[in-house]
């Protein structure tokens, strides 16, 4: 009776581990699956969220006539006539002149454009922290913008 017993058991046991053997890999690989999904999902969410967004403010561009002055002035650099508009410059650290370039300009307080540009990308590059570091050495100066 023992013998038959552990013969069942040693049956049961193979089966088992059989079954593990097959279906295993099979709930692994839906896991991963369903965790891909769960992540794709999130970013539709946050596409959707950013279509509406921009959906928004094309709206408003279209309809809002003050949103759509903010948005000209502060990404184009318009402004009305007669405005004045007073940017802060930072003052150049003496040890570290900038490379001087074919375009640049021998007339002190005016910037050739490549100068301009150099400068606006180096701005671009700058952590934050370090335009606000610079901001603590900056100087105001009245610049000439467009007009609308």
């Amino acid at each position: 009776m023992l013998k038959k017993f552990f013969a069942v058991l040693a049956i049961a046991l193979t089966v088992v581990l059989i079954l593990c053997w097959i279906y295993l890999p099979s709930i692994t690989r839906y896991r991963e699956l369903k965790s891909e999904e769960e992540r794709l999902n999130q970013k539709i969410q946050e596409i959707d969220a950013q279509i509406k967004a921009l959906a928004d403010e094309r709206r408003l561009l279209q309809t809002d006539v003050a949103y759509l002055e903010k948005v000209i002035r502060e990404e184009l650099g318009f402004v009305k006539p007669g405005e004045i508009i007073y940017e802060l410059v930072t003052k150049k650290n003496p040890s570290n002149p900038p490379p001087a370039s074919s375009g640049t300009s021998a007339t002190p307080g005016k910037k050739s454009t490549s100068v301009a540009q150099s400068s606006a990308s180096e701005k671009a590059r700058m952590s934050p922290v370090a335009v606000v570091a610079s901001l603590a050495n900056a100087t105001p100066r009245v610049s000439k913008k467009k007009t609308l």
